[in-house]
């Protein structure tokens, strides 16, 4: 598909081409057509009469596309028909849906990928990993995207300059997913051997597996392995009052939240030689004995430092400043020099307004332990 030739959509002027100037154009050379320069679906009456007049055509062809373009099969079956082969997807707007704040808004994706696999048409999703902002569990995620998906070929690529992971760490991610998204099992899953079009993916895979399994194996890393632990959101059960880490929020002190999660993101910084783990959303006592554990068992009795941020904290319950910090006192004092905290004094001066300056144990994680910018 690299090969096929490429017509825009879109002219000189920048408004959208005439289908049938389109269709004349694709049909002037022999091969496969990649239109561009306009997202396929995005303007459905214009994306119909494109596909009639194609249909003329009989020539095999793909689109740029993005994933809301599944919410219309119709279109699909009628891009199907007239000849389209494959729909690209990415980098922009982003198949990873980075921007989501929903727990559910990964598997969303992956449905509507499948929508499109159901309709006939292949899927190849340009992937820019080690964006800003992206912790260490985003190669996990891409590789369960891509196969839960069904993304035929999945093209992985390093963010352009400078991000939050060092080119080392990028580069092991990088391979490991590689490797992930080509193994048996995987690959056979993506692609299938249904039709001509899936057994031709099959093989394009297989080829591509044999100049990958060459390179050197790509590991997961440490801070992979705690992404992966830390990766499944951990719902708020408590029903007891809330304080926002936030000032001057509405109804700040004493609030009851439902269907909230705590999110944890984990990513390695070379700088500080350090773990840092994002907390994001809310947390309750239950939700911080769960986070504990789970940190435990993927960092076991390392050495290494932690830092935990609390920059996406919005809501801490009562029992986290209580009964939680009261439990784990003496392991906290354990844990200086080895456990710091980023935002943490701007959590604690909004927590202190919002409880009318009472923060209970508050002079505990101010004299224990340590804040990093």
């Amino acid at each position: 598909m690299l090969a096929w030739r490429r017509v825009s959509l879109v002219g000189p002027a920048g408004r959208l081409r005439a289908p049938a100037q389109v269709a004349a154009e694709c049909g002037e050379e022999d091969g496969g057509v990649l239109l561009t320069a306009h997202r396929f679906g995005q303007v459905v009456p214009y994306a119909r009469l494109l596909c009639r007049h194609l249909a003329v055509r009989a020539r095999p062809w793909a689109a740029e596309s993005e994933l809301a373009i599944a919410r219309e099969p119709g279109l699909l079956r009628l891009a199907r028909r007239s000849g389209c082969r494959a729909l690209v997807l990415g980098p922009e707007p982003d198949p990873l849906v980075r921007e989501a704040r929903e727990p559910g808004a990964l598997r969303a994706a992956a449905r509507a990928l499948r929508r499109i696999r159901r309709a006939g048409l292949l899927t190849v999703a340009h992937l820019t990993l080690g964006r800003e902002g992206d912790d260490a569990g985003v190669f996990a995620r891409a590789v369960w995207l891509s196969t839960a998906g069904r993304v035929a070929f999945p093209r992985l690529t390093a963010h352009e300059g400078a991000g939050p992971m060092s080119p080392d760490e990028l580069g092991r991610g990088l391979a490991w997913a590689a490797r992930a998204l080509h193994r048996h099992r995987t690959i056979w899953r993506r692609t299938g051997i249904v039709g001509a079009d899936g057994r031709a993916a099959l093989v394009a895979n297989y080829r591509l597996r044999r100049v990958i399994m060459r390179e050197p194996t790509g590991e997961p890393t440490p801070a992979m392995r705690l992404a992966r632990v830390l990766a499944r959101p951990i719902r708020i059960r408590e029903r007891v009052p809330f304080v926002s880490t936030l000032v001057g929020a509405v109804a700040a002190g004493g609030v009851q939240v439902r269907s909230t999660w705590l999110r944890a993101r984990a990513r390695r910084d070379d700088a500080r030689a350090a773990f840092v783990i994002r907390l994001e959303g809310a947390i309750d006592a239950r939700a911080a004995r769960k986070l504990v554990a789970r940190v435990r068992r993927a960092l076991g009795r390392t050495p290494e430092r932690i830092v935990i941020d609390l920059g996406g904290l919005e809501l801490v319950s009562l029992t986290v400043l209580t009964h939680f910090l009261e439990e784990h006192a003496s392991r906290l004092a354990e844990l200086r020099g080895r456990l710091a905290f980023r935002n943490l004094r701007p959590a604690l001066t909004a927590l202190r307004r919002n409880l009318h300056g009472m923060v209970p144990n508050g002079a505990l994680l101010e004299q224990a332990l340590e804040e990093t910018s």
